[in-house]
C-alpha cells in the first residue's frame, strides 16, 4: 500500500471514528464503521510491527559488524603474533568461538529478512566476508601447529639426547668408580708386596762363617731394596701409609750396610 492512499485511509477512518457525517449528511452505517475501525487497528499494528522489524533488523545488522570489526583487529593480532612466533592455539579458539557467533547471528538475521531482496544482498556480503576470516584463520591455525609441531619434535630430540647424555654420564661414573677401585687394590698390592719383602729382610738368618755372612747381607740388602721400591709405587698410587714404612724400611738398610 503505497503512503498516500495509507493517510486517505487513515483520514477517513478518523472521521468515522469521530461520528462525523459525510458531505451528503448521510450517517455511516454501524457495520461500515465498525469494519474501518478493524481495518485501522489492523493496519496499525501492521505498521508497528513493521517498523519494530526494521529496527531489529537493523540493530542486528550493527552489532554483526562491530563484531565483524572486532574479528579483524583480532585477526591482526594473531597474524603479528605468528609473525613474532609468539601465537598460541587458544587464540585461535577464541577468534573461532567468535566466527560461530557471527555465523548463527547471520543465519538468524537472514531468517529474518528473508522476503527483503537487499537484506539479502547484505547477508550474503557478509557472509563472504565472514568466509574470508575463517580461512585467513585457518592458513594461521596451519602456521601455529606446523611450529608447535617442530618445537615439540625438537624438545623430543633434545630430551633424547639428554637420556642418552645421562646414561653416558652413568657408564662413565661406573668406569671411573672401578678405576678407583683398580688403582686402590693395585696399591694395596703393592704395599703388601713391599710389607712381604721387608718381613723377609728382618727374617734374615744368623750366620757365623764370614763369607756366609757377606751373601745373607747381601740378600738382606736386596730384600730391603725391594720394599723401598715396592712400597714407592704404592705411595705413587695413593698408599700415603706407604711413605712411614719408606723411612723405616732406610733406616733398616743403612743398619745393615754399616
Amino acid at each position: 500500500m503505497r503512503t498516500l492512499p495509507i493517510i486517505t485511509f487513515l483520514a477517513t477512518a478518523a472521521l468515522l471514528v469521530t461520528g462525523c457525517e459525510l458531505p451528503s449528511g448521510n450517517s455511516v452505517p454501524k457495520e461500515d464503521y465498525d469494519a474501518v475501525v478493524q481495518a485501522y487497528n489492523d493496519l496499525k499494528v501492521s505498521a508497528e510491527a513493521t517498523r519494530d522489524s526494521y529496527i531489529e533488523s537493523a540493530n542486528a545488522v550493527d552489532n554483526i559488524l562491530q563484531e565483524l570489526s572486532q574479528l579483524s583487529g583480532s585477526t591482526a593480532v594473531l597474524r603479528t603474533n605468528v609473525e613474532q612466533g609468539t601465537a598460541r592455539l587458544n587464540q585461535v579458539e577464541m577468534i573461532e568461538n567468535s566466527i560461530e557467533d557471527i555465523k548463527s547471528k547471520l543465519d538468524r538475521l537472514e531468517q529474518m529478512t528473508k522476503d527483503n531482496a537487499q537484506y539479502k544482498k547484505l547477508v550474503t556480503s557478509l557472509k563472504n566476508t565472514l568466509a574470508e576470516k575463517e580461512k585467513e584463520i585457518e592458513d594461521l591455525k596451519a602456521e601455529i601447529q606446523s611450529r608447535d609441531k617442530t618445537i615439540n619434535e625438537q624438545n623430543e630430540m633434545i630430551s633424547a639426547q639428554h637420556g642418552t647424555i645421562a646414561q653416558q654420564n652413568e657408564t662413565i661414573s661406573a668406569q671411573q668408580a672401578n678405576l678407583e677401585k683398580a688403582v686402590a687394590e693395585q696399591a694395596r698390592l703393592l704395599f703388601q708386596a713391599g710389607q712381604d719383602f721387608e718381613t723377609l729382610g728382618d727374617e734374615s738368618p744368623t750366620v757365623s762363617r764370614r763369607k756366609d755372612k757377606a751373601k745373607v747381607q747381601s740378600l738382606t740388602v736386596e730384600m730391603y731394596e725391594k720394599a723401598i721400591l715396592y712400597y714407592s709405587k704404592a705411595l705413587e698410587t695413593g698408599y700415603s701409609a706407604a711413605e712411614a714404612r719408606i723411612e723405616a724400611v732406610k733406616e733398616k738398610l743403612a743398619d745393615v750396610t754399616k
